[in-house]
C-alpha cells in the first residue's frame, strides 16, 4: 500500500488545509501519512477532522544549520502537547513573521512592491509564513511567470530577497522531538551537499531514503541508513505549488513495505 511520510497544509507553506489534504490523500489510494508542516503543529491542534480510514502519524518538519547550510529534520510520532515543542513552535512563527515582513520590504526595494493589502494577506492569520507565501504572491500580482522562476532569480538562499533567520542547531532539534516523544528522521539528505558525513555523525532515528531529490541516490543513502541502523522514511514533500513536483498527491509514494520498521514504531496511533 502507498504512503507519504513528508506533506505540508496550508498550516505552513502548503496549498491544502489538513482537511482538504486527508481528503485527497485517501481518494489517492494512500493508507498512510504524515502531516510534517514546517515548525509548527497546528495540523494537531484539536480544531481538524480527519478521515478515520486513514492512518495520520503525527509529524513536523524543523529548521536547523549545519556549516552554513540548511538541515530540515522531520519529528514523527510527537505530543503535539510538549511544552518545549509547542515553546520552539511559538517562538519560529515570530521569526518567521519578521523575517518575512524583512522580506516584503526588500522586494518592494527590488521593484516588485506589494500593495498595503496584499503585504497583510501573507503576513497575517495562524500560519507559519515562509518564502513560498511571498513567491506566490509575487506570481499572483504577475511579477514572475511562476514560484520557481521567483527563488531562482530572487529568494534563493543568499539572493537579493533573502533574508536569513536563526535556527537551532541540529543537536537542538533531535533533543526536542526525543524530549516530545518522538523520532528524528533526517529529511531529504541531498539537499545536504557539503556536510553530509557530519550530519548524519548526530543522534538521527532515521534518514528520508526516499524524496524527490534524492531520484538516483536511494541506493546510497539506503546503505548510510543500514550502516548506522537507522529507520527508513520517504515521502513526497507535497506543497500542492505550481511547477513544484510533485503537484498532485499520489504522484511520487513510497510503499509501506519499504519503511515497516518506522511505521511499526507508532503502531495503534493514529
Amino acid at each position: 500500500m502507498p504512503a507519504d511520510l513528508h506533506m505540508h497544509t496550508t498550516c505552513s507553506d502548503g496549498v491544502l488545509s489538513p482537511e482538504e489534504l486527508a481528503r485527497e490523500a485517501l481518494a489517492a489510494g494512500l493508507s498512510v501519512i504524515a502531516i510534517t508542516d514546517h515548525d509548527t503543529l497546528a495540523a494537531y491542534d484539536g480544531s481538524h477532522v480527519y478521515p478515520q480510514e486513514l492512518r495520520i502519524i503525527r509529524g513536523i518538519e524543523m529548521s536547523s544549520d549545519y556549516g552554513g547550510e540548511d538541515v530540515h529534520i522531520l519529528g514523527y510520532y510527537v505530543n503535539p502537547a510538549d511544552a518545549d515543542l509547542q515553546e520552539y513552535c511559538s517562538t519560529f512563527k515570530k521569526r518567521r513573521l519578521e523575517r518575512a515582513q524583512k522580506m516584503i520590504r526588500r522586494c518592494a526595494a527590488l521593484g516588485y512592491p506589494l500593495s498595503a493589502e496584499e503585504a497583510e494577506s501573507v503576513v497575517t492569520g495562524n500560519t507559519v509564513i515562509g518564502r513560498p507565501h511571498i513567491a506566490r504572491l509575487l506570481v499572483k500580482t504577475g511579477y514572475f511567470p511562476d514560484v520557481k522562476t521567483v527563488f531562482d532569480k530572487i529568494l534563493y538562499r543568499g539572493g537579493p530577497a533573502y533574508i536569513p533567520y536563526e535556527r537551532h542547531t541540529v543537536d537542538e532539534c533531535i533533543d526536542l522531538i526525543h524530549g516530545a516523544g518522538g523520532i528524528a528522521v533526517l529529511a531529504h539528505p541531498a539537499l545536504v551537499k557539503k556536510h553530509l558525513a557530519d550530519v548524519v555523525s548526530y543522534p538521527f532515528d532515521g534518514m528520508e531514503v526516499y524524496h524527490p531529490r534524492n531520484i538516483r541516490r536511494e541506493d546510497e543513502f539506503l546503505c548510510i541508513a543500514r550502516q548506522r541502523g537507522f529507520l527508513v522514511s520517504g515521502g513526497s514533500d507535497f506543497h500542492g505549488t505550481a511547477g513544484r513536483f510533485p503537484e498532485k498527491i499520489g504522484v511520487f509514494t513510497v510503499d509501506e513495505a519499504d519503511v515497516a520498521a518506522l511505521l511499526s514504531y507508532g503502531k495503534g496511533e493514529n
